[in-house]
């Protein structure tokens, strides 16, 4: 079964929308049901229009060069800017990894179909050196292989990442509260000793549960290992004795 590794951007994941051929839409992820209308900026970073009809989405991520300091916030912040020019001021691009509405027998001819009407896609060879990057994609290339092995409730069976582990921060366990989630449900919060992690000071993590804090032997005032998950959620991720 042939598959094909592509880079896995680290930046904010955006929807198209084409219909007979004009731009009309553009979306953020939102809550993975409803997004968030940037048609306005989006109008900015890709074609007008392209010789195609029918209805077609193209999905991608806006990215900001990895040169640029913080550069998954400052894209994802870019897409917040309400003043045009200001975000025109702003170093980001979008790269389109799918299409849907169109058929193609192999992924990589939809790529370069995407490549040719004017998108930089996460196939062109330079990505790697220019954005920011989280992982790898692997991803079957038969469409018709990949569609038959269907979808779970978030994600395409055909296709998954490799996700690079971010080096952590050591610091102090002062304490563990608990605090009472929108759900009712009560959790252990560990309280830490301030941390910078990239460009956030870090004093509280989530522990999940009571066997979250057994299974990584955690006592008051030992020294942990600390990121900030998808750069954003602290998490503790093991003792360091």
């Amino acid at each position: 079964m042939d598959t094909v590794a592509s880079p896995k951007l680290d930046g904010a994941a955006i929807s198209l929308l084409y219909v007979g051929g004009k731009f009309k839409l553009g979306l953020t992820r939102g809550d993975g049901l409803i997004g968030k209308d940037i048609t306005d900026k989006l109008a900015l970073l890709v074609p007008e229009s392209i010789p195609l009809v029918g209805v077609l989405q193209i999905t991608g991520e806006v990215v900001c060069p990895k040169t640029v300091e913080n550069a998954r916030n400052v894209a994802a912040g870019s897409l917040n800017l309400k003043d045009l020019e200001e975000f025109k001021s702003r170093p980001v691009s979008f790269v389109a990894y799918d299409i849907q509405g169109k058929k193609f027998e192999y992924w990589t001819e939809a790529m370069e179909l995407l490549a040719t009407l004017g998108f930089r896609t996460v196939l062109d060879t330079n990505l790697r050196e220019t954005f920011p990057l989280d992982g790898e994609v692997y991803r079957i290339n038969d469409t018709t292989q990949f569609e038959a092995l269907g979808y779970t409730g978030h994600h395409p069976r055909g296709a998954f990442a490799l996700k690079q582990q971010a080096a952590g921060v050591v610091t102090k366990l002062l304490d563990v509260t608990w605090q009472v989630g929108k759900s009712g449900v009560v959790s252990p919060v560990a309280i830490l000793e301030p941390v910078m992690i990239g460009d956030a000071s870090v004093s509280r993590a989530t522990l999940h549960n009571i066997q979250y804090i057994e299974a990584l032997n955690l006592e008051l005032g030992c020294q942990v290992e600390v990121i900030r998950s998808g750069e954003i959620i602290p998490r503790i991720l093991r003792r360091v004795d």
